[in-house]
């Protein structure tokens, strides 16, 4: 552990050299020494505010060299937990962080590298073009190698554009304590640093008389509550159980029947709705009593509700059949009346307006006939019958006579 404690603190200080970024290099040392601080400890020891502290343990969050975690905490006095934040140091990923972070940067100064041969170490000042060692051999002057375009005198830098297994070198040497202790590291065991263990070996903090703060406690959770103060009361287990039968028990029925009556008395008319005010009579019956039933029986009897509907349509259909036939036989006696009246009417002929007084024959014309006069006198002479009325004494003995004449 002293020995990857002792890396990730070189580490950081080899690339966070900045002004702004040596208060990452104050947060590594404080973690190291206390193993694991709240966010709240860890800003009195930095002396900043917690919002600024979270952004700079983001960035080494980032480069996978710090972890944080969440924990519920109850304060004396307070009735509702706080999610407090912790940071610690996980080692074995800190380890694993900096051996890519070296292999990355190797193999990115390998593939920027150039032969010995195009290096260009001389460059002109003035005209800012760039030459190498065999390009300025045949311009020199006085003073140097003097540049082909603007007979400028040639600057030479050996490390401006570094090339070929130069760089690689250069690289390795400043690496060197990176590259040396990662071997060391791989032989040996680091132990599995997680938030519980890292917590038990935290050093607490000792603060001044100025910047106490109360003691908490650690909760189970921090969910939020309907109540103040109220804490987790829901079910922690649930039990299932498995039973053969297909359908449902005799309880479940015996529930569900209670719960039918319940619905039907709420659901129940009052009783100015079921009972007459002016008789007193009752329209519903008991209808509290047999709403349950009439319920059970609509779920079980259902068969019994379409056979019903069957024969129901079979009545309907016999009753129009019967009045199909009550309409066929009104018809067919209303055509039997109307050829009866039309036989009547052909046994009656028009008689003529001159008749003779009652009791008397009237006799026979004498005057000659014209037949085209009177288109009916190729006819044969019909008899009329003829009805004479009642005398007004009722000693007359032909009231009921019937006389015919001769047309």
């Amino acid at each position: 552990m002293e020995m990857a404690q002792t890396l990730v603190r070189t580490v950081v200080r080899a690339f966070f050299s900045t002004y702004e970024e040596r208060r990452i290099i104050c947060i590594v040392d404080a973690l190291v020494l206390h193993s694991a601080l709240r966010d709240d400890d860890l800003s009195y020891l930095m002396g900043i505010n917690t919002k600024d502290l979270s952004k700079t343990c983001a960035k080494l969050e980032e480069e996978r060299l710090l972890r944080s975690h969440h924990r519920a905490e109850l304060r004396e006095g307070k009735e509702r937990a706080n999610a407090r934040k912790y940071y610690y140091i996980d080692y074995r990923q800190a380890i694993d962080a900096i051996k890519w972070r070296t292999y990355k940067l190797d193999k990115a100064v390998q593939g920027e590298a150039t032969g010995p041969v195009e290096k260009k170490e001389y460059f002109c000042t003035n005209c800012e073009r760039e030459y190498s060692q065999l390009d300025v051999l045949d311009s020199v002057g006085p003073d140097g190698f003097i540049c082909h375009r603007c007979k400028h005198l040639l600057t030479f830098d050996p490390d401006r554009q570094a090339g070929g297994h130069e760089l690689s070198t250069r690289l390795n040497n400043q690496l060197k304590f990176i590259t040396d202790v990662l071997p060391k590291l791989d032989t040996s065991a680091i132990p599995e640093s997680t938030f519980e263990s890292a917590l038990d070996a935290a050093v607490p903090v000792v603060r001044d008389a100025a910047n106490q703060v109360a003691p908490s406690i650690a909760v189970e959770s921090v969910k939020p509550t309907a109540v103040k103060g109220m804490t987790n009361t829901g079910p922690q287990s649930i039990a299932i159980s498995i039973t053969d039968t297909d359908g449902p028990t005799e309880a479940e029925k015996e529930a569900e029947r209670a719960r039918k009556e319940q619905v039907a008395q709420m659901n129940a008319l009052p009783s100015w709705h079921t009972t007459s005010t002016v008789t007193g009579l009752s329209f519903s019956g008991n209808a509290n009593a047999t709403a349950a039933a009439q319920a059970d029986e609509d779920d079980v009897k259902l068969t019994d509700d379409f056979a019903s509907d069957n024969a129901h349509d079979k009545e309907l259909a016999e009753v129009f059949a019967m009045m199909q036939e009550s309409a066929r036989l009104g018809a067919q006696a209303e055509e039997e009346e109307e050829e009866e009246e039309e036989d009547e009417d052909e046994e009656f002929e028009d008689v003529a307006n001159a008749t003779t007084p009652a009791g008397q024959k009237r006799p026979a014309s004498t005057a000659p006939s014209s037949g085209a006069d009177t288109p009916a006198s190729d006819r044969a002479a019909k008899k009329v019958k003829v009805e004479e009325p009642a005398a007004n004494d009722g000693d007359s003995e032909d009231d009921d006579d019937v006389q015919f004449e001769d047309v």
